[in-house]
């Protein structure tokens, strides 16, 4: 009788230590951190900035030559410089491509709600 309750107790510590969360964050390498800045141009042109974090979180903002509207930039940059990000508030306008450790960046931009694409390139500040 005592193993089938030392059982569920043994489990639950098992379960505790195995999931726990990491409270630390990995680190890109730094050369990625600080702050970014270019063109995009195709179908829609305009400036965009962003900062990376040590983290890799990426924060800014695009703002557009014709229509002098600008959108948040957010999103994520791995350690091997790929980024993912979305402008604006939906999912349907996706910024994404490369920071190198040549300070250089370039990738694509998608705006699947009005059928717009295009490029971007930039350099670390």
């Amino acid at each position: 009788m005592k193993k089938i309750i030392y059982l569920p107790v043994l489990l639950l510590l098992f379960l505790n230590t195995s999931c726990s969360e990491d409270d630390e964050a990995e680190e890109i390498r730094p050369s990625l951190t600080g702050s970014w800045s270019g063109t995009y141009s195709g179908d829609d042109r305009g400036n965009w900035t962003v900062n990376v974090s040590s983290t890799g979180n990426v924060s800014g903002t695009a703002t557009s030559s014709f229509t002098q509207d600008s959108a948040d930039i957010t999103g994520k940059v791995s350690d091997t410089g790929n980024l993912s990000a979305t402008i604006g508030i939906t999912d349907d306008h996706e910024f994404f491509g490369q920071l190198g450790e040549n300070n250089e960046a370039s990738g694509t931009w998608i705006d699947t709600q009005r059928d717009q694409n295009g490029t971007w390139t930039g350099t670390k500040d």
